[in-house]
């Protein structure tokens, strides 16, 4: 297998984009407690458009490729710990990284963050219960999809060993793949529309996105593709994200009284959501790539601890976040006031308390 092009040595620009990735989505789900644009353990919303409407704008362009992105930067990781730990030994850690957190999630810690969001009286028991039934993990189905991700790839990978010789670059990959993202997306949420509820609250409907950018990762570590992305592919990723979201935002705007065909379905809307979606995953997670491969490729002790810490602060975000916006509720200020200093709030809790748990002997190989 060719893992040239994936260093041992961290890289701090990954490590970077993985920290403001993981922020921007735990900001996302504050956006989502005060505006109620969406999926959440608290809501408290406000009634004011002028931040309703950004709140809403903000959640529906991330949804787009933030996901992806984590999924991307895992596929540039996974050949280089295949190649050196072997199947057995890379799925073995695989496990111990991502099994317990997501079981200690499901089973213990989502229902106490449900409870604590919206107990209406209930017992914390009854929240248990009501978990056995739902399996939720909350922002944690991704931990699972990448299990069920990566031990797809190390099985292909078993049965089909990577070329070795490098394929070559072809500019048309990236237009292939936005392509074959948007029909997919299409197709899969004819069936499972957005915010669709399946076993482990798994977001198929994101799916599509999700694989064709950790495939891409992984192409591009066992090609040496986009290492580093030139300044003129980076251009073009960031027009092409642009006119993207574009897509998205018209669409949004142009049915703002009635989203639901946005989700899914045979509907212009759903097309359009599709088509923008598949361009802005992957023009933005090159135009991501690219930026942070050039202008923030450097970390002081601060962004390295962040760093190493983005992994752990993405699991605690939930129980963090709750219990702070929980906390801020009695006090006699409006939703979108509260909003500026807990998602701040929410961000550096999670970070810190995830620092401090991989100091804990034991927990720093899981997180």
């Amino acid at each position: 297998m060719n893992t040239a092009a994936v260093p041992t040595a961290r890289r701090a620009y990954l490590d970077n984009l993985k920290t403001v990735l993981v922020a921007g989505v735990i900001t996302g789900h504050v956006f989502i407690t005060y505006a109620d644009v969406g999926s959440w353990a608290y809501l408290e919303p406000s009634a004011n458009k002028a931040f309703v409407i950004p709140a809403a704008l903000y959640v529906a362009l991330g949804s787009m490729f933030a996901m992806g992105l984590f999924f991307l930067i895992a596929g540039l990781l996974v050949p280089r710990s295949l190649a050196r730990k072997g199947p057995a030994g890379f799925m073995g850690d695989r496990l111990v990284r991502l099994g317990p957190p997501f079981l200690a999630f499901l089973l213990i810690v989502f229902p106490v963050v449900l409870w604590m969001g919206d107990g209406r009286g209930r017992s914390l028991a009854w929240f248990f219960r009501a978990q056995l039934k739902d399996l939720d993990p909350g922002p944690l189905w991704f931990v699972l999809a990448l299990l069920i991700f990566s031990a797809t790839y190390a099985a292909w990978r078993a049965l089909r060993p990577a070329r070795p010789t490098p394929r070559p670059w072809r500019p048309f990959f990236l237009a292939g793949l936005a392509a074959g993202i948007a029909a997919a997306t299409f197709v899969v949420r004819l069936r499972f529309p957005i915010d669709s509820h399946q076993i482990f609250v798994l977001h198929v409907w994101q799916w599509p996105q999700c694989i064709g950018l950790f495939a891409l990762g992984i192409a591009c570590a066992e090609n040496g593709w986009l290492d580093p992305v030139t300044d003129r592919l980076r251009r073009l990723s960031g027009l092409a994200a642009l006119g993207g979201a574009l897509t998205i935002v018209s669409a949004l705007l142009l049915n703002i009284k009635n989203t639901d065909p946005l989700g899914g379905g045979m509907s212009w809307q759903a097309a359009a959501v599709a088509i923008g979606e598949g361009i802005t995953a992957v023009g933005s997670s090159v135009w991501l790539l690219g930026f942070f491969q050039r202008r923030l490729d450097h970390a002081g002790s601060l962004a390295r601890g962040m760093g190493r810490a983005a992994f752990g602060a993405y699991v605690v975000q939930a129980p963090v976040a709750v219990a702070i916006a929980r906390l801020a509720q009695p006090l006699p200020i409006v939703p979108e006031l509260k909003f500026l200093f807990v998602a701040p709030a929410a961000v550096a809790g999670s970070f810190g308390l995830a620092w401090l748990l991989t100091r804990v002997p034991g927990i720093k190989r899981v997180l």
